[in-house]
Parts: structure tokens; sequence; C-alpha cells
């Protein structure tokens, strides 16, 4: 396991790793997965803007740019 939790966002597997942000907080990285047919883009790891007071707060951050990426990337598949 690469500390990633998976979590399942509109259709999309969305892996959230939250780490510790110097010099303190937290910060969450999260890379996205649907199908075959994603962009090569997607799979990479993407990295939340800012500190995080909590773990939580960074988790929730990762969830809330997943999302829109997801739903901006949406109606291209179509």
């Amino acid at each position: 396991m690469d500390g990633f939790v998976r979590h399942q966002i509109e259709g999309a597997s969305v892996d959230i790793e939250v780490i510790p942000a110097a010099p303190r907080g937290f910060a969450a990285r999260f890379r996205i997965f649907r199908d075959a047919a994603d962009e090569a883009g997607w799979h990479a790891v993407h990295v939340t803007n800012g500190a995080f007071d909590t773990a939580q707060e960074a988790e929730e951050a990762a969830k809330s740019v997943a999302l829109a990426r997801i739903l901006s990337h949406g109606e291209s598949r179509h």
C-alpha cells in the first residue's frame, strides 16, 4: 500500500493521501482513475494548494478539487 485511500466520487476512483506540510499543518495529494479512456494527465498526482490545520480539512479539500476536475472533464467524454 502506498498511503493513498480510495474514494468513489461521481463514478471515478479518487485516491487521496494526507501528508504533513512544513512547517506545520497538512496537505493532500490525489489521483483520479475512471477507465482506460482517461486522459493521461488524470493519473498524475495532484496536490491541494496551501496547508490545512487538520488532516480532515486537507482530505476534504482534495475531495472538493477532485470533484471539480471530474465534473469539468465529464462533458468531454460524450
